[in-house]
């Protein structure tokens, strides 16, 4: 049901914002859609904001470490959690970067950020 929830906001903010979601492709938008899926699994009930954080080693590497962490309500601390798999979302993100222009693909760093509501936030870091 939650899963249901989520995915019913994120599909309604993705349709609201049409060309406002400037550089989300369909693709990405599966791809948050999947991975906000396999979040949802091992988040308590009272989460508010779940976060993801790819880092790699070396831009276009393959590997690297990633955490999971939850905000819940009334806290102001972030707690990890377990997803439905600790490797499939972070390879989804990893994965994107194929559909993105060549000049994008060289990050080091992700950070998915996604709100009870729906909403979320996909930030890179790039080398400098």
């Amino acid at each position: 049901m939650r899963w249901f929830l989520l995915a019913a906001c994120i599909a309604l903010l993705v349709a609201a914002r049409g060309v406002a979601a400037q550089e989300a492709n369909p693709k990405e938008m599966d791809a948050i859609s999947e991975i906000a899926r396999c979040l949802v699994e091992g988040l308590p009930d009272d989460w508010v904001t779940a976060h993801m954080v790819v880092k790699l080693r070396t831009p276009g590497a393959s590997t690297g470490g990633v955490r999971y962490m939850v905000a819940r309500r009334e806290e102001d601390k972030l707690e990890s959690f377990t997803p439905c798999d600790t490797e499939k979302p972070a390879n989804i993100l990893i994965g994107l970067r194929e559909t993105q222009p060549q000049e994008r693909r060289g990050w080091i760093a992700v950070r998915l950020s996604v709100e009870r509501d729906g909403s979320f936030r996909l930030n890179y870091d790039f080398p400098e």
